[in-house]
């Protein structure tokens, strides 16, 4: 109640802001995060201008959006002269680390070209260099695009913030250490149970490292060199990050390493039950088997499984008429007749629906805000992973005891619908997401007004350097000592070959001494 209220005079205190968002990470669930931020912001009175590759229809008070109209057609429109080929998501699993990395940074290479061409981004260009902007905040996990605003608008304070959960991502931003040992890298499913995994995790840690210093800024620098031709070198305007807001929670993701300006606020977009539309309430409250909810999120559209997955998937659920299934599903059409429990729905508000008493299972891709949400709401899941960071969520889920793991790239109707009937029908599962949503929601604060807080603070402190770490000001051998590293083995590698060399002049001696004593004797 305390901070509520503290809350409710910090206007009193910091006056309405200009505050630049730069939502370069080309994904509706980053945007569905970031808005919440944006939206509890202009709440409060200040102004947002926000460039987004995610158009938004409605007009919210103090929030403006400038739309990055090329970035989806340059990543999937074929009419595109950028356009790359689409992004086969069951094949990306099939890939190798290495390859799946590449993939990833293809996207992300793609997205910058998007955001190039795109007539929001002129507009912003356009904007007198004197318009007065007092944060940035920018979605960073894509690479240092477009922080060269910060030069053109005078130097803001910059704000690090994304739907994503790992900190290692963060290291180059505010410092801190990479530990590969024990931290899987977050796009890629890697086991670290094994020596070879850990090798391979430990080159991907490392090479991304590299990559995103010296071939992502590289060629960052060089695109945005015509519109910001006196621009700072990115890299250099990356340590410049006051703090990071990051998608996280002790409860629900890996424990690392993690610097003290970097804030967790995991579970931010998860808002008060709004309530349901008439007709889901009457069909949640009427369903006396209880409700399963289906749905792959937003960017792995239902339609991408082709007829055969859709048709197990659908006789999966004919074979369970007990239950009423809720399935997120954008196409017009499937391959054979809809059974009656089942509900198709282009879009469901996910988070309500898993709010109420009769969601008794959440079939999931296991993205991490899905994730996050059906953990606040103590649901169990049946997680169905095909990428990045979703094959991480699912099984810290699973060893979590709130979950278990299918195969949707193999669904088979018989395999799947055992899956759903041992959630449903086993209590520990129910007992266990209980537990964890109690741990969950446990907080002095929710992560939102956690996460106003802390810009609104950066915002009455825009000079603040006393969080930031001298780690940013070496490099990356130093940072990790290395060096240090190098001089005790070399020292014990130099101690060995002594110890070796007097060895081998004893031994040589001794040799001698006996040839001697033979000689004499004869």
């Amino acid at each position: 109640m305390k901070f509520l209220v503290l809350l409710g005079l910090l206007p009193c205190f910091v006056n309405s802001a200009n505050i630049l968002v730069l939502e370069t990470t080309a994904s509706p669930s980053h945007h569905i995060w970031i808005k919440t931020l944006l939206m509890a912001l202009a709440e409060r009175g200040h102004n947002i201008t926000s460039l987004s590759p995610d158009f938004v229809k409605e007009k919210i008070p103090n929030l403006h959006y400038i739309h990055l109209e090329k970035v989806y057609e340059v990543l999937y429109d074929t009419s595109s002269e950028d356009h790359t080929e689409d992004l086969d998501f069951f094949a990306v699993s099939d890939m190798n680390a290495f390859a799946q990395y590449m993939t990833f940074i293809s996207y992300t290479e793609q997205s910058l070209k998007g955001i190039l061409l795109s007539k929001g981004f002129k507009q912003l260009l356009d904007y007198p260099d004197d318009f007065k902007v007092d944060l940035i905040i920018h979605d960073y996990v894509s690479g240092p695009m477009l922080i060269n605003f910060m030069d053109k608008f005078g130097n803001p304070p910059l704000i690090a913030a994304t739907a994503f959960f790992s900190s290692s991502l963060a290291s180059e931003l505010v410092g801190g250490i990479l530990a590969p040992s024990f931290v899987p890298y977050p796009l890629v499913d890697i086991s670290l149970k094994t020596f070879w995994g850990r090798v391979t995790n430990y080159l991907l840690v490392f090479y991304d490292r590299f990559y995103r210093k010296h071939i992502i800024a590289s060629e960052t620098n060089k695109l945005v060199k015509k519109d910001f031709p006196k621009g700072t070198d990115v890299n250099e305007l990356e340590k410049r990050t006051k703090l990071v807001l990051l998608n996280k929670h002790p409860a629900l993701d890996i424990n690392e390493p993690i610097m003290t300006n970097v804030i967790s606020v995991g579970g931010l977009q998860i808002q008060r039950n709004k309530g349901l539309p008439k007709d889901l309430q009457e069909i949640m409250d009427s369903a006396k088997g209880g409700v399963i909810l289906f749905s792959l999120g937003t960017n792995l559209k239902s339609a991408m499984l082709g007829q055969e997955r859709q048709t197990e998937i659908l006789e999966a659920f004919r074979a369970l008429p007990q239950y009423t299934i809720i399935w997120k599903f954008e196409a017009e059409s499937l391959p054979v007749e809809v059974p009656k429990n089942v509900l198709i729905r282009k879009f469901v508000p996910q988070s309500d629906l898993l709010a109420h008493p009769n969601l008794k299972l959440f079939i999931s891709h296991c993205g991490l805000l899905s994730t996050q949400e059906a953990v606040w709401h103590g649901v169990p899941i049946l997680g169905l992973p095909v990428f990045a960071d979703q094959h991480i969520n699912l099984k810290l889920s699973v060893k979590n005891g709130v979950a278990e793991e299918g195969n949707l790239g193999k669904i088979e109707r018989h395999s799947f619908r055992k899956l759903i009937e041992k959630l449903m029908k086993d209590p520990k599962y129910k007992e266990k997401a209980k537990i964890q949503s109690e741990i969950f929601r446990d907080q002095k604060e929710t992560p939102l007004e956690r996460a106003v807080w802390w810009t609104e603070y950066v915002l009455r402190h825009p000079d603040m350097t006393f969080m930031r770490s001298e780690s940013l000001d070496l490099s990356l051998p130093v940072r990790h000592s290395w060096d240090v590293l190098a001089f005790f083995f070399s020292v014990i590698l130099g101690v060995l070959l002594i110890l070796l060399k007097i060895s081998c002049c004893i031994f040589r001696s001794l040799c001698s001494n006996t040839n001697s004593v033979k000689h004499k004797r004869e």
